[in-house]
């Protein structure tokens, strides 16, 4: 099986590469952790043959429960038979690699886990997993030993131009974002139709396994009908009892607390994110006003049927919030009172996005362009009020307006560079 990994053409997704490079040489287990079809499993095949340029593969011990080659290991002790048996042929003078994906497919997989890391000092985990039976939140309570979670986001902007061999432009901006996200999507011609197909049938096994079969969810048709609402109103500030509002004039009765309990499902299978608001004065949270966006826009587009000129805005704002996910960044929505001389009282302001790493803070506003002095002055306006130099104005815009009095403005081609360089 490693001999026909080696063969196989894949396209290697650095960012990740360098960041389990971080933890290679260490006994601390690596965890691959997001939704389905992203591509951990290609990811993991990356490894094996980065790794294999300067080490035996005599030494390497891969399965993946996907296959049904290893479909006899049903537990723990099939998997310690299989494991002894690969230790018989192995190369002593060099570390230990073990691979399993797809591991929550094996019964009391940890026990086996566990008694690697325990007995074994000179060896190498990396485990993956789909949702269904094993969600985040539950490895404290699986892995007693050390670990860490590498997530694994949908492909950015930079890494679609990869995938595509093409340079990075706006026309393939507006491509990408629509429809491009997952990397299996790449196997389907392109077809609007047989992606959106493709697509909804993502959404679909992560409804059903990860988030009803899991929960134990008994009102399907309401979860859904919740999931679309929010799928719909991504960027819109909401709260619970908005929700079970709006609802209710659907003719849908239901509680607040279960309208929180069924988000919260979303958020633990990474098909949505909460934004939390903060005073960015006074560093005070709010109870009530929330955002939330999409962990994958393109599933996203494919169940509420995208209108790009229509979601343009809320699309470029989901994007930027994912990319500040993956690039670890704290993030919160900024909400504060001014007081407006022309109104004479009061105002609530809002900052799209402070972010904040290393001690570190941005601010930032999206918008799709700024060329309308109107829309430019009601963009500037939040973030005039903020003594901070890292104030920034993310459009779609060709025309550089440079700076204006600390704030940059920047297309959103160029976002991915300051990331990286803070």
């Amino acid at each position: 099986m490693i001999v026909e990994i080696l063969k196989e053409k894949i396209v290697h997704r650095e960012y990740y590469l360098k960041k389990i490079d971080n933890f290679l040489g260490s006994n601390i287990i690596k965890v691959l952790v997001w939704q389905r079809r992203v591509g951990k499993s290609c990811i993991l095949k990356s490894v094996i043959q980065k790794l294999a340029k300067d080490l035996p593969i005599k030494n390497f011990f891969y399965i993946n429960k996907e296959d049904l080659t290893w479909d006899y290991i049903k537990d723990y002790k099939d998997l310690k038979q299989e494991f002894d048996k690969f230790l018989q042929t192995i190369d002593n003078n060099f570390r230990i690699f073990v691979w399993i994906d797809e591991i929550q497919e094996i019964e009391d997989w940890e026990n086996f886990i566990t008694h690697l890391q325990t007995k074994y000092k000179n060896i190498e985990i990396f485990i993956t997993w789909s949702n269904s039976k094993l969600l985040s939140g539950d490895l404290a309570t699986k892995l007693t030993g050390r670990y860490v979670e590498i997530f694994i986001y949908p492909l950015d902007l930079e890494e679609f131009a990869i995938f595509k061999d093409e340079e990075i432009s706006k026309d393939l901006f507006l491509q990408y974002i629509q429809f491009w996200g997952l990397p299996w999507i790449f196997e389907v011609k392109y077809n609007r139709e047989a992606i959106f197909e493709y697509l909804r049938w993502v959404y679909n096994t992560i409804l059903l396994k990860d988030v009803v079969r899991y929960n134990k969810v008994k009102k399907i048709d309401f979860l859904d009908s919740l999931y679309k609402f929010v799928f719909a109103n991504i960027w819109n500030i909401f709260s619970a009892k908005s929700i079970a509002d709006y609802l209710k004039s659907q003719r849908i009765k239901i509680s607040i607390d279960t309208v929180l309990e069924y988000l919260r499902y979303g958020i633990n299978a990474f098909l949505i994110w909460q934004l939390k608001a903060v005073d960015p004065t006074t560093r005070k949270y709010f109870e009530i006003y929330n955002k939330y966006y999409v962990g994958d826009l393109w599933l996203r587009n494919a169940i509420v049927w995208v209108k790009l000129a229509k979601d343009i805005n809320k699309l470029l704002e989901n994007y930027i919030y994912l990319l500040l996910k993956k690039y670890w960044y704290d993030i919160r929505l900024g909400r504060f009172k001014i007081f407006d001389k022309e109104i004479k009282n009061y105002k609530n302001i809002e900052v799209d996005f402070i972010a904040e790493k290393e001690g570190k803070v941005m601010y930032i506003q999206v918008a799709t362009s700024v060329l309308d002095e109107e829309t430019r002055t009601r963009e500037l306006r939040p973030l005039l009020f903020l003594n901070d130099n890292s104030k920034f104005v993310i459009t779609l815009d060709d025309i550089d307006f440079g700076e204006y009095k600390g704030i940059k403005f920047v297309n959103i081609l160029d976002f991915h560079k300051i990331l990286k360089q803070w």
